[in-house]
């Protein structure tokens, strides 16, 4: 089942129903939080001596809980109060930990882990001053200090986690940073009656073609792409969707691009742009095509009946408000975003899940591509690719992924936004897997080829 990622209004909420609807005191929910914490801090760290760093409210709080479960353990912690407690709970646990003798100062103590309870969800800037980390393996309760929870951008220059170990849901900060998270599951489900706002997807599996198919069954793909300059693009998504198991390809290409298109595998079918795209079950668009056949574009967009797929310099033709005349999916990242959205790329990027939401109020399903992308979809929770597949970060593997759309549409047929959602999270998971283990600097091209069937497995 997809996890739910949630903000951290949404997990206060949450928390606030567990006190008061089910009756499970702050305290007391405090305590089972922070003894998960303690034994997922255990299983990533080992018995190695901790040091924890305290804040003043429930974060800190939280910390104590898990300075005192390590202490009973009988592994060698201190709990430090980077600041005074202030909240109920946090005096309580702190008042426990003095008692046990295991409150102190920085100073004195050779750590090899460091637990960050400084800040947690609520943490706004500017942040007051914050002391030296010492030595050790960082690892942060719940949210780094320094860090918005909700966006994941960076409130001050507090050394990043080497983990995360997070409480009750997953948050979108996880997604923006690439580092490794465990979560712990404290019940908010019990009191769950929301539509999430966001899912995770770390599991899926793709529908296989049914025994007997045949070419015309796997549909068949075509690609408007290509230019004298930028026939390497055309190549690689036309390599996408016949890896990505279309019946057949044709890319129409402009004639005079044909001289930069040699590396064409002798499967793809080559064609000038108005050449038969009545027998297309689906079309692709944009990969190096320049802007000279923007306008042909919108008129797909308009009057295509099929499915449309649309990428690259496909996305610069395009504008908010334009009619669909059939299923559609638009595959941007952050620049191509901005330019659709008319707003700076780095604003976008503050807040991935609406940006995400808003693609696809304007132009149905998107796929906004990133370390983590997001397929989105009108009227549908977001849905997180788990992702951090670095090879992926290379010229032409956005084309490779467009490819593979359309190959995946051109099977499945979708005749809606609903099913063309289904095409966009099989294309985005087939295409992270093609990804892993994959060293980088291996190219698009070999991202391709891991597309073939047998190569990339379900987890």
């Amino acid at each position: 089942m997809p996890t739910p990622i949630s903000r951290a209004a949404v997990i206060r909420e949450l928390d606030r129903r567990l006190i008061e609807e089910v009756g499970i005191s702050s305290p007391i929910l405090m305590e089972h939080a922070g003894h998960l914490w303690a034994r997922e801090l255990r299983a990533a760290c080992g018995d190695r001596p901790t040091l924890v760093l305290c804040g003043p409210g429930n974060n800190g709080g939280d910390g104590y809980v898990v300075a005192r479960h390590l202490h009973l353990a009988g592994i060698s912690v201190r709990a430090v109060p980077v600041f005074p407690p202030r909240s109920q709970e946090c005096i309580l646990h702190y008042k426990v930990c003095e008692r046990l003798g295991i409150v102190g100062t920085v100073e004195g103590f050779v750590s090899e882990v460091v637990v960050d309870a400084i800040f947690g969800t609520g943490q706004r800037a500017p942040l007051p001053p914050l002391p030296p980390v010492p030595p050790g393996r960082l690892v942060a309760l719940d949210v780094p200090t320094g860090m918005d929870a909700d966006t994941g951008q960076r409130l001050s220059d507090f050394p990043l986690p080497e983990l995360v170990i997070t409480i009750g849901r997953l948050k979108p900060f996880l997604f923006v940073h690439d580092f490794p998270w465990r979560c712990c599951n404290i019940g908010l489900e019990w009191v769950a009656t929301e539509v999430p706002e966001a899912v995770l997807v770390e599991d899926f599996q793709p529908l296989p073609l049914p025994s007997g198919s045949n070419k015309w069954r796997a549909g068949h793909v075509g690609i408007l792409a290509g230019s004298a300059e930028k026939g390497g693009a055309a190549v690689l998504c036309a390599l996408g969707a016949l890896h990505g198991g279309a019946g057949l390809v044709t890319l129409l290409s402009p004639r005079d691009s044909w001289g930069s298109l040699r590396s064409l595998p002798p499967e793809i079918m080559l064609a000038e742009p108005t050449a038969g795209m009545e027998a297309l079950d689906v079309l692709v668009v944009g990969p190096g095509l320049g802007r000279a056949f923007d306008a042909q574009i919108r008129q797909l967009w308009e009057r295509w009946p099929k499915a449309l797929v649309v990428d690259a310099d496909g996305l610069r033709a395009l504008h908010l408000g334009i009619a669909a005349g059939g299923p559609r999916l638009i595959t941007p990242h952050a620049g191509e975003a901005a330019a659709l959205l008319g707003r700076p790329w780095r604003e976008l990027e503050a807040d991935r899940l609406v940006t995400a939401r808003q693609l696809a109020d304007g132009f149905g399903v998107a796929i906004y591509k990133g370390a983590h992308p997001i397929v989105a979809a009108p009227e549908q929770p977001l849905r997180v690719v788990r992702g951090g597949r670095p090879a992926l970060g290379t010229g032409g593997s956005g084309d490779v992924l467009a490819g593979l759309c359309g190959a995946i549409a051109a099977r499945l047929r979708p005749a809606d936004t609903t099913a063309m959602a289904e095409v966009a999270l099989e294309a985005t998971w087939r295409h992270q897997q093609a990804g892993e283990g994959l060293s980088v600097g291996a190219g698009a091209s070999a991202i391709a080829r891991r597309l073939m069937a047998g190569e990339v497995v379900p987890k």
